[in-house]
């Protein structure tokens, strides 16, 4: 089968891309970005079969789960003027190998609806790709199993008296790759291969009192010789009762994710959040001392 390039561009002439307005967030959420103004995203033929420009399924084209063919979405070649020669549209291909080809594709997927660019080698035809490196990266970040923070406090949640006011609070989760990372994973279709890391950037504490705390990491493990002591790292003092006795925490996960491959590279952010409830004391002292 043959194979091609492909490029998605989200910020072109809306008079040269009927049907999609400039600035419009493309896949991968990518809105305007790059030394045109352009949002580019490089992607090369995976190898499955894909489709002709004008709708014209190649021959052997893979069945979906239902063992029937799957459906491919026709391709309208658009005119337009193409950049000049070594713009970043032309991925390294010479115009005397070739020309670029202005492509609205529609059908499912997410490059439904959207431009692309696609270089036709002399003498051979359009092969538009069943894949994209934001695909891929979606795949890649999903097989990472991000998790949010195992709650862990000092008193523990489970404890019967809990918190006491005026006394520190630790905070922190249990340490995995899935919730502390980082993690990285790799997905791959063909020629195309997208790696992704996710690394914790920080976990947001609302403590259930109206207040939260951001700690630039897991937090520290409490052990019983720091009792008393502040946390060196993430803590929290209780100053007044909350509603009930009991404060409702939630912990809150923050990821940075960033991907490259297929050409491009990307920056995300993921945020998982769990709770925990730690009821809230206040001690009273009664001074029964007689004065002289």
């Amino acid at each position: 089968m043959l194979k091609g390039s492909c490029l998605l561009t989200a910020g072109l002439l809306a008079a040269a891309l009927p049907g999609v307005a400039s600035g419009q967030a493309g896949p991968g959420g990518c809105t305007s970005a790059g030394t045109r103004g352009m949002c580019w995203v490089a992607a090369t033929d995976p190898g499955r079969p894909g489709t002709t420009a004008g709708g014209n399924p190649q021959r052997g084209r893979a069945p979906h789960a239902g063992g029937r063919p799957a459906a491919q979405p026709p391709c309208v070649d658009q005119p337009w003027t193409p950049p000049p020669a070594g713009d970043p549209l032309w991925g390294g291909h010479s115009p005397s190998d070739g020309s670029l080809k202005l492509l609205i594709c529609q059908g499912g997927g997410a490059l439904q609806g959207w431009p692309r660019v696609v270089f036709a080698p002399n003498g051979q035809p359009v092969v538009v790709p069943q894949v994209s490196p934001a695909e891929l990266a979606e795949q890649a970040i999903s097989e990472m199993g991000l998790s949010a923070p195992d709650i862990r406090l000092a008193p523990p949640a489970g404890s019967p008296h809990g918190a006491t006011i005026g006394f520190p609070v630790w905070m922190w989760t249990a340490r995995r790759e899935a919730t502390v990372g980082p993690v990285t994973r790799t997905a791959s279709a063909g020629s195309v291969t997208v790696t992704a890391t996710a690394t914790l950037a920080k976990i947001d504490w609302s403590m259930g009192d109206g207040s939260t705390v951001s700690c630039p990491g897991p937090g520290t493990e409490f052990t019983d010789d720091r009792a008393g002591q502040p946390s060196p790292t993430c803590g929290h003092v209780y100053r007044a009762l909350v509603g009930g006795g009991v404060a409702g925490i939630d912990a809150t996960s923050r990821w940075e994710i960033r991907w490259s491959g297929g050409g491009q590279s990307a920056f995300r952010t993921m945020a998982l959040t769990s709770s925990a409830r730690l009821p809230v004391r206040e001690i009273r002292t009664l001074n029964t001392g007689r004065s002289r």
